[in-house]
C-alpha cells in the first residue's frame, strides 16, 4: 500500500478512538452506558440498525454471492421489510411499556427471572459465534494487505473497537455506526465507480451478464438457490427474530426517544437495507465483468469473501484505496462495537443485577458495565480464531449460526405476547425443542443426508417452538 493509504486507515482510527473516548465524558450510570438516556434521533439509530447487521459480511461476502450467483438474495431483503414492519406493530410497544434495558427482561413476566437468564445466555452464546464469523471476514482483508497473521489483525481492530465501546457505551457505538456507515458507503460506492470505468462499453458488458442471468432478482425453482417465497417467508421471520428479539438490535431501538421513533428507525432500517444489498450485489456483478467471470483459484483466491479484496488490492489508486480499507475496518467495527455493548447488557442486567441486588452504587454498575464489556470483547478476538479455515461465504456462515436459536427465541416471545401464562417448564422445553430441531436440520445439511436452505431455518424453529408450547399446554393446563 502507499503511505498515503497507510496514513488515511491510521488517522481514521486514531479519530474513533478519540470520538468514543469525548462521547463517553456524558455517561454517568448505567443506564446512560446502554441505553444512552433514551435520547437518541431515530434516523441515527436506524443508520446503527443497518450497520450493525451487514457489517463487514456485506461488505465483503455480499459481492462474492452475486460474483457465484446472481440478484436472488434480494428476495431474502424483501422478507426484511415485512419482518421488521411486524416487530413494529407486534413488539415495540410491549418493549415501550416495561421501560426495559434488556429485552429478555419483557419475558420475565410471564417466564419468570430463570427463563430471562436462560435466554439471556443463550443469546451471548450465539452472538459471540455469528459476530466471531464477522470479526474474523474483516481479518482477511487486513492480512492479505499488511501480510499479518490473521491473529495479528484481528488484536489491532479488536483493540481500537473495545476502546471507544468500553468508554462511549451504546451512544458511542450509534453516533461510531452513523460516522462508519458513510465511510463504508462511500469507500463502495467509489469502488464501483472505478470498477465500471475500466470495462471498455459498461453497457455492452450489462447485457452479457444480463443474459448469464447474473441479474435475475426472482426465483420459483424451490430445487435451487434462494426462492421468492423462501426469501419472504424466512427473511421476514429471520428479522422478526433479529430485530424483535435480538438484544444486538433491540437495545438501539429501547434507546429511541419515542415508540413512534423506534417504529420509524426499524422499518426504515429495512429500506436503507435493501438499498445496500442492491450496491453490494451489483459490486459483485462489476467483478465478474471486469475479470470475465475467472474461477476462484485462477484469480490466486481460495474464498469468495476475497474477490472484493483483491480486487481493491490490485485495481483501486492511492487515496480510494485507503478510504475503502478504513471502509471495510468501519464496517468492523459497527458490529464489534454494538455485540460488545450488547452483549455486556444482557450479561448485566439479565445475569449479575438479579444475582447482586446490594449492590445499589450507580457508579459501581457503571464501573461492572465496562468490564463486561473488555471482558467480552477479549473472548471475542480468540473466538473469532475458530473460523479460520471456513471457506463457505462468510454471510452464509453467520447467518446459519444465528439460526441455531432464532426460532427459538422467537418463539418463545411468540408465546408470552400472545398466549396466557403458563408454567416455565412449558416455556423451556420448547425452546430447547425447538434448538433440538434446528441442531438436526443443519447438522443433517452438513453431512449431505438433505438440504434445507438457509432462510426456512427462523421459520422451522418458530414454528416447532409454538407447537411445543401449545401441545404442552393442552397436556397440563397452568394454574389460573
Amino acid at each position: 500500500m502507499h503511505w498515503i493509504d497507510i496514513a488515511i486507515i491510521a488517522a481514521f482510527m486514531t479519530g474513533v478512538f478519540v470520538a468514543g473516548s469525548v462521547l463517553g465524558k456524558s455517561v454517568k450510570n448505567m443506564k446512560d452506558y446502554f441505553s444512552g438516556g433514551n435520547r437518541l434521533p431515530w434516523w441515527a439509530v436506524m443508520v446503527s440498525i443497518v450497520a450493525a447487521e451487514t457489517s463487514v459480511l456485506t461488505f465483503l461476502s455480499i459481492p462474492g454471492v452475486a460474483y457465484l450467483g446472481n440478484f436472488t438474495f434480494l428476495q431474502v431483503c424483501i422478507g426484511y421489510i415485512v419482518g421488521r414492519i411486524l416487530v413494529a406493530a407486534v413488539f415495540i410497544p410491549m418493549y415501550a411499556k416495561g421501560n426495559f434495558i434488556s429485552v429478555y427482561q419483557a419475558i420475565t413476566e410471564k417466564g419468570g427471572i430463570t427463563m430471562q437468564r436462560i435466554m439471556s445466555i443463550t443469546f451471548m452464546l450465539t452472538r459471540l459465534l455469528a459476530d466471531g464469523v464477522r470479526l474474523f471476514a474483516v481479518a482477511i482483508p487486513l492480512s492479505m494487505i499488511t501480510g499479518l497473521p490473521y491473529f495479528h489483525s484481528l488484536l489491532i481492530l479488536g483493540f481500537v473497537t473495545v476502546a471507544y465501546t468500553l468508554m462511549g457505551g451504546i451512544k458511542g457505538v450509534v453516533w461510531m455506526d452513523f460516522a462508519q456507515w458513510i465511510i463504508y458507503m462511500g469507500a463502495a460506492v467509489c469502488a464501483l465507480v472505478i470498477g465500471l470505468r475500466m470495462l471498455p462499453d459498461a453497457a455492452a458488458s450489462f447485457d452479457i451478464v444480463a443474459s448469464l442471468g447474473k441479474l435475475k432478482v426472482l426465483n420459483f425453482n424451490g430445487a435451487s438457490g434462494y426462492t421468492l417465497w423462501g426469501g419472504i417467508i424466512g427473511g421476514a421471520m429471520l428479522s422478526m427474530a433479529s430485530h424483535g428479539t435480538d438484544q444486538l438490535i433491540v437495545q438501539r431501538i429501547l434507546s429511541c426517544k419515542s415508540v413512534a421513533d423506534s417504529k420509524k428507525a426499524m422499518i426504515g432500517s429495512g429500506v436503507v437495507v435493501l438499498v445496500q444489498f442492491i450496491l453490494f450485489l451489483f459490486i459483485g456483478v462489476m467483478l465478474y465483468m471486469v475479470w470475465n467471470g475467472a474461477g476462484l483459484s485462477a484469480l490466486g483466491i481460495t474464498k469468495p469473501d476475497e474477490l472484493f479484496t483483491k480486487f481493491i488490492i490490485d485495481h483501486l489508486p492511492p487515496v480510494v484505496k485507503g478510504l475503502t480499507v478504513a471502509g471495510i475496518f468501519a464496517a468492523s467495527m459497527t458490529t464489534l462495537s454494538g455485540s460488545l455493548s450488547a452483549m455486556s447488557s444482557s450479561i448485566t442486567v439479565d445475569i449479575f443485577k438479579p444475582i447482586f441486588k446490594r449492590i445499589t452504587d450507580e457508579d459501581k454498575w457503571l464501573k461492572i458495565s465496562r468490564l463486561a464489556t473488555l471482558t467480552w470483547g477479549v473472548v471475542m478476538v480468540f473466538g473469532a480464531m475458530i473460523f479460520t479455515n471456513q471457506n463457505s461465504p462468510l454471510v452464509e456462515v453467520g447467518l446459519s449460526i444465528a439460526s441455531f436459536t432464532y426460532g427459538g427465541t422467537l418463539g418463545v416471545f411468540v408465546a408470552v405476547r400472545f398466549f396466557k401464562k403458563c408454567s416455565l417448564w412449558q416455556y423451556v422445553v420448547p425452546f430447547f425443542f425447538s434448538i433440538s430441531v434446528m441442531t438436526f436440520i443443519i447438522i443433517a445439511g452438513w453431512q449431505g443426508l438433505f438440504k434445507i436452505n438457509w432462510t426456512w431455518y427462523t421459520l422451522i424453529g418458530v414454528t416447532s417452538s409454538v407447537l411445543m408450547n401449545r401441545l404442552l399446554v393442552l397436556i397440563k393446563r397452568p394454574k389460573e
